[in-house]
């Protein structure tokens, strides 16, 4: 009697621990590819059906996973693994997973799988290895009858482990997801959400800060936010390196067909726009990043002499192309040039305060990055580039 009652108990201990398993796979999956892997996915649906279907994050997740589930049933089916190896069956479904997510900047290229051509093969064969030896050799261990918490304990264990496997296969390259979401908004025609994405990121690389001025240029607000933005690349982080390896070729392809040109070989990004103003290309884009490349490169005397040329009407003028014609005309008092403004002045103000308050201090560049560092005067004053001083 104890013996059937201990049996039934491990049954349906056994029972429940495939239902618990078998819903955390699912969970994790579909949140792993919904939320971490979705722009990764996007962009191998897009390589793989040439951007002739379309594509939904919730249903590719959605059946991702319970492909994988049925995967692991029917596995289990074949191999009938038992006791604390029972979780053992799911390792195919986290390792294929890993894989398919395990996508980089080689993305576009026809080599894509990578080592994974033969790792995969490998791997699932020293898998049916190990099951074959579990099931033949072990045949007596996984019958034996055992606690039902250390059958738990060691099932879930097991289980976690496959999880942590397959996010380290996975690309957790955070610029290359962010470079993925940008171009999908950019695509969609949602520059206002291209450019907010990867805000937060106090060392975005170059390609991330070339994608989110192209983003602002496609929505005409290159003057009104790009200094909202961090600039540590300075003038050089308006155009993309294409040789770059951490940069998607796609990426460099886009941004250059909307300039309708491509830099020379060693040619300066300020003189590059100014070629593409003087050969009248894309009209308005054009000077639009050459006043913008002007800033970036502290050129301040040079912005005004080509502001002056253009037909800009002052009191409509983007945010930043006004702070530096009020820093313009504050650094040269005798020029005829002035941005009257009353909160811009009251803002310059507080500047120069908050500047001679903290003057000479440790914290002095902190302060007044945090309370001014989305300014163009803060950027200018704060380079060490500065071409006109």
């Amino acid at each position: 009697m104890m013996q059937d009652r201990r049996e039934q108990k491990q049954k349906r201990t056994a029972r429940h621990l495939t239902l618990v398993c078998g819903v955390l796979f699912f969970v994790f999956s579909f949140v792993y590819l919904f939320i971490l892997q979705s722009d990764v996915i996007e962009a191998l649906h897009q390589l793989l059906s040439g951007g002739k279907t379309r594509f939904s994050a919730f249903w590719s997740a959605s059946l991702i996973s319970v492909a994988l589930l049925l995967l692991r049933w029917g596995i289990n089916a074949l191999m009938g693994l038992k006791g604390a190896v029972r979780t053992f069956s799911y390792f195919p479904s986290f390792l294929l997973l890993g894989v398919m997510t395990d996508v980089g900047y080689n993305l576009h290229e026809k080599d894509i799988a990578g080592c994974w051509a033969w790792l995969l093969p490998l791997l699932l064969l020293v898998y049916l290895l190990v099951v074959y030896a579990l099931r033949r050799l072990l045949r007596s261990w996984l019958n034996a009858e055992m606690e039902s918490s250390m059958m738990v304990i060691g099932n879930l264990t097991l289980f976690l482990g496959m999880m942590l496997m397959t996010m380290c296969i996975g690309n957790t390259d955070i610029h290359l997801h962010h470079e993925l979401a940008i171009a999908k908004s950019i695509r969609k025609g949602d520059y206002a959400e291209a450019r907010r994405i990867g805000a937060r990121v106090n060392d975005p690389n170059r390609t991330l800060t070339a994608l989110r001025a192209y983003a602002m240029s496609k929505e005409g607000t290159l003057g009104e936010y790009l200094f909202q933005y961090p600039q540590p690349y300075g003038v050089s982080g308006l155009l993309i390196d294409a040789t770059d390896g951490a940069t998607l070729p796609s990426s460099a392809d886009s941004l250059y067909a909307y300039l309708g040109a491509v830099p020379h070989q060693g040619e300066h990004p300020v003189d590059f726009f100014r070629r593409l103003c003087s050969d009248e290309t894309e009209g308005f884009v054009a000077q639009d990043y050459y006043l913008s490349a002007l800033l970036l490169d502290n050129r301040l005397d040079a912005f005004v002499a080509v502001f002056k040329g253009t037909e800009m009407a002052s009191d409509t003028l983007p945010r930043y192309y006004r702070e530096a014609l009020y820093l313009y005309g504050k650094l040269h008092p005798s020029s005829d040039v002035r941005m009257e403004d009353g909160a811009m002045e009251a803002q310059w103000q507080a500047y120069e305060a908050l500047q001679k308050e903290w003057a000479g201090t440790v914290g002095e560049g902190n302060r007044l990055r945090r309370k001014f560092g989305d300014t163009y005067w803060w950027y200018y004053l704060n380079s060490n580039n500065s071409v006109d001083r």
